[in-house]
């Protein structure tokens, strides 16, 4: 549906003025027979205007133990209920936490939210009329001016010095009781008035049905492909593949720690052995951050790259140098550091990939 523009405070002040309540439909309850009496009209009500007031806070950090007032109306009466006065605050709690009992108003987000710490009960049955105008393309906050505007074509007008007076005093003005009992007759005139209003508005635009929340799946790195594997027709020959293939995997990761162990050529060796034994660990090597991408450039060409040569030339270097300090009888650094260099031959002689050179 088009948004749709509410009448502004210009364009209201041109509409006929409402007619207020008189004094004699307005009750304030002070004597048991007249909360007795209050009591009786608002339980046997089906809907009823609704709001609250408060005594102003200035200060930041001021305590707020409002609201003071909590006022009811029907289009015929209003009552105006000052809390300090344990028969209103077990009246409003009444009438707030009846179910049977709509209470209508403007602007009640901030209401619902400090009226169960106030009264100690939830309100039921509460209906926000700015969200019914929404509902029909207005904004958010339509406002009683507004609405009386729209719905009866009538003039609301407000007293901004009275909306910001004292209304914890023990006895209110009449100002103030006027301005209190038509800010909750006001809702109760337009709910009254709502349905034939609504029949002259546009069809609503149909409502989507709410998409249905995907479940979270974690972020995965992409799946590399994995080269297909074969598996040894022999079962012996599969178990010790298997076996030489961990072996090597074992001794792969300690080089990634140890100097002396080729890292390399041990995953080479690992891979090439769970190629013929087992799909899982060939798999998972080819996957694996660190073990992949060597054999990917292994498998694409029989290439090393220049990282993985120099790690392996200088942690040979570091292996032989401490074999030679500290191992003796001297063939044996001897022996060690010959077969550290056919390997790191080997590796320097194979190709880097070609993205590398």
């Amino acid at each position: 549906m088009p948004r749709r523009i509410a009448p502004g405070k210009a364009d209201s002040a041109l509409l006929p003025p409402w007619t207020p309540l008189p004094d004699s439909a307005i009750h304030v309850p002070g004597t048991d027979a007249q909360f007795a009496q209050a009591r009786a009209a608002l339980l046997a009500a089906d809907a009823l205007g609704f709001d609250t007031e408060s005594k102003p806070v200035f200060q930041a950090g001021q305590h707020d133990d409002g609201p003071h007032i909590v006022q009811f109306a029907t289009p015929q009466a209003a009552w105006v209920l000052q809390l300090r006065h344990p028969q209103a605050l077990a009246l409003a709690r009444e009438v707030l936490a009846a179910p049977a009992i709509l209470k209508a108003g403007f602007g009640l987000d901030n209401d619902l939210r400090i009226l169960p710490r106030r009264l100690g009960v939830q309100p039921a049955n509460v209906l926000d009329l700015d969200k019914v105008f929404r509902r029909h393309g207005f904004g958010h906050n339509t406002g009683v001016r507004a609405a009386l505007a729209l719905v009866l074509e009538r003039s609301f007008t407000k007293s901004k010095r009275t909306s910001t007076s004292n209304w914890a005093v023990p006895k209110l003005s009449p100002a103030q009781v006027r301005y209190a009992a038509n800010d909750a007759h006001a809702p109760a005139l337009v709910h009254a008035a709502l349905p034939a209003w609504e029949a002259r508005q546009p069809p609503l635009a149909p409502s989507k049905p709410p998409r249905p929340k995907k479940p979270y799946r974690p972020p995965q790195a992409p799946q590399q492909p994995v080269p297909a594997s074969t598996s040894h027709a022999s079962p012996i020959m599969r178990w010790l593949l298997r076996f030489f293939a961990l072996l090597c995997l074992g001794l792969g990761i300690a080089g990634v720690f140890l100097p002396g162990l080729p890292t390399t050529v041990f995953i080479l060796m690992a891979s090439w052995a769970a190629a013929r034994s087992s799909p899982r660990i060939h798999a998972w090597l080819h996957r694996h951050k660190l073990f992949g991408p060597m054999l990917r450039n292994w498998e694409a060409g029989g290439y090393v790259s220049r990282r993985a040569k120099h790690s392996a030339a200088i942690t040979m270097a570091i292996s032989a140098a401490i074999l030679w300090w500290l191992v003796r009888p001297w063939w044996a650094p001897v022996l060690a550091s010959g077969c550290m260099a056919v390997v790191l031959l080997w590796l320097w002689r194979r190709p880097e990939p070609p993205a590398a050179r």
